[in-house]
Order: structure tokens, then C-alpha cells, then sequence
């Protein structure tokens, strides 16, 4: 082969190769495309849960016991972390009949103690309702113990006026005694002498 058209022929591989890499850098070569990963919206999730508890602070009775009773079966059938915030959550909301802080801070309590299964968004509202819950139970704990506190200094209280009352009736009692002796001596004195005392009634 002349030495011309073995240049030639070289010439025309490397361009044939290059093309094919500025084929590739461009990404016009058609490739099997891999779909990525779903990414999940963190955002999205921890709305779903704040329009949950605004549902339910603000619904009547009715919709506050549907509203739990679907969060709750929920959690049964499927004790997920996302159901577990939700029950959780919705046990943590005051003011309806079936309100329990204490069950809502263990469920908490359980979903933070596998904090890989926490997205952050996830991590820190429930991190937030603990907080919240602590100082919610520490303040009911408190204001039982005031009112433990009263009812014993009034019942303290009361068991001093008793025995108070009943050392003035034994007070009375006594002088009432002494009265009727005092009285005795009286109409006995009047009756030696020959007179008579009138007994007082």
C-alpha cells in the first residue's frame, strides 16, 4: 500500500474515532437509560403531617374520633415509621377525647430510638412534639402534685379543726361539771343553814 493512502487511511480512523467520541461526549449515542432512583419529598411528608393535626384541632368531636380511629388502624395494620408519626402525632394534639400524652411521647419515643428510618425533616418535628410533650407531662405532673399537696393541708387542715372542736367540747363538758359540783355545795351549804338555793337550770 502506497505510503499516501496508508495516511489517508489512518487519517480517516482517527476521524471516524473521534467522531464517535464527540458523539459520545454529546450524548447522542443512543444508551440504555436507567431511571434514577425515586427521590422522596421530604417537605411533601412532613406537610401531610401538619395538615393532619390542623384537621384535627380544628374538627368537631365526630371528625376528631375518625380522624384517630384511622391513624390508629392504620399504625396496627402497617406500624410503619410514617403511621407511627402519624398516630403518635395525632395522640400528642390536646383537647379531643382521645388525647394521651404519655402514649404519644412512647411512640416518639420508639420512632427516634432508629433514627435511620427518619427522614431529617421527620426527625426534627418529632424531636420538636417530645419537647413539647416533656413539657406538657413535667406541668401535669406539677399540678398534681400542688393539688396532692393542698388536699393534704386541707385535710391537715380540717383534722385540726376537729380536734379543736373537740377539746372545746371537752372544755365545756368539764366546766359544765364543775358547775353542777359548784351547785351541790351550794344547796348543801343552804340546806345546814336551813335556807334554800335555787339550782339553776
Amino acid at each position: 500500500m502506497p505510503r499516501e493512502g496508508l495516511v489517508a487511511w489512518l487519517l480517516a480512523a482517527v476521524l471516524l474515532s473521534g467522531c464517535a467520541a464527540v458523539d459520545d461526549w454529546a450524548g447522542l449515542k443512543r444508551r440504555k437509560e436507567v431511571p434514577p432512583a425515586p427521590l422522596t419529598d421530604d417537605g411533601q411528608i412532613v406537610a401531610g403531617y401538619l395538615s393532619m393535626l390542623d384537621r384535627l384541632g380544628g374538627a368537631g368531636a365526630a371528625e376528631q374520633a375518625e380522624i384517630l380511629q384511622a391513624t390508629r388502624a392504620a399504625y396496627l395494620a402497617d406500624p410503619s415509621t410514617q403511621h407511627r408519626l402519624h398516630y403518635a402525632f395525632a395522640l400528642a394534639v390536646p383537647g379531643h377525647a382521645a388525647s394521651d400524652a404519655s402514649g404519644a411521647r412512647a411512640l416518639l419515643g420508639e420512632a427516634l430510638a432508629a433514627p435511620e428510618t427518619l427522614l431529617p425533616s421527620e426527625r426534627a418535628l418529632a424531636d420538636l412534639m417530645i419537647r413539647e410533650l416533656d413539657a406538657r407531662l413535667a406541668l401535669t405532673l406539677e399540678n398534681a402534685t400542688l393539688r396532692s399537696d393542698n388536699a393534704a393541708a386541707e385535710s391537715d387542715r380540717v383534722a385540726s379543726l376537729g380536734q379543736q372542736l373537740q377539746q372545746e367540747f371537752l372544755e365545756k363538758e368539764r366546766l359544765r361539771h364543775e358547775l353542777e359540783l359548784a351547785q351541790a355545795k351550794l344547796e348543801a351549804i343552804a340546806a345546814l343553814e336551813g335556807g334554800q338555793v335555787k339550782r339553776k337550770p
